[in-house]
């Protein structure tokens, strides 16, 4: 057995010798990549002004905290402006008229302002050679307390019209 084996030690040594190499390159990729990735974690780990990626962390939650609270603040106002819009009058039927045979051009008036809810006022001028009349009523709900002209209430159907009333948001 012995002959056997001094006849396969060269094959034997020869393998080894082999796999020693092989182990040894594998080693030094290995080395290299390692090398590679500490540099990479060191340059993450150092900001360019020297600080830490901790307090890197941590200056980065405290400022996500700060745009959050904003966020909420911003919510909060858009909600108030929401309303004042919905209560704002911002919605205008005019209708022109004659409001007596004496004079033309259509100088009489009828304005129709309110809000969302239909809540608003009807004002109407009518004008005359010697005479010239203002009228004030209110709106509510799109209906009046008081009696309304013809020309008031087609003011008030021209304000509701959907071309005639902007929106804004859904």
């Amino acid at each position: 057995m012995s002959k056997s084996f001094e006849a396969l030690a060269p094959v034997f040594f020869g393998a080894a010798g082999v796999l020693f190499l092989a182990l040894t390159a594998w080693t030094y990729f290995l080395h290299q990549q390692t090398r590679k990735l500490r540099s990479v974690w060191a340059d993450l780990l150092t900001g360019t002004d020297g600080a830490r990626v901790e307090a890197m962390i941590r200056d980065q939650l405290r400022l996500s905290h700060e745009i959050r609270e904003e966020l909420h603040a911003t919510v909060d106002r858009v909600r108030v402006l929401e309303e004042k819009m919905r209560q704002s009058k911002r919605f205008v039927g005019v209708v022109r008229y004659n409001a007596f045979d004496d004079v033309g051009a259509d100088q009489s008036f009828s304005l129709a302002l309110y809000d969302d809810d239909g809540n608003g006022a009807v004002l109407t001028s009518q004008i005359g050679r010697e005479v010239c009349r203002v009228f004030g009523k209110q709106i509510h709900a799109g209906k009046s307390d008081y009696p309304l002209s013809a020309e008031e209430q087609r003011a008030i159907e021209a304000a509701a019209q959907p071309s005639n009333r902007p929106r804004v948001g859904p």
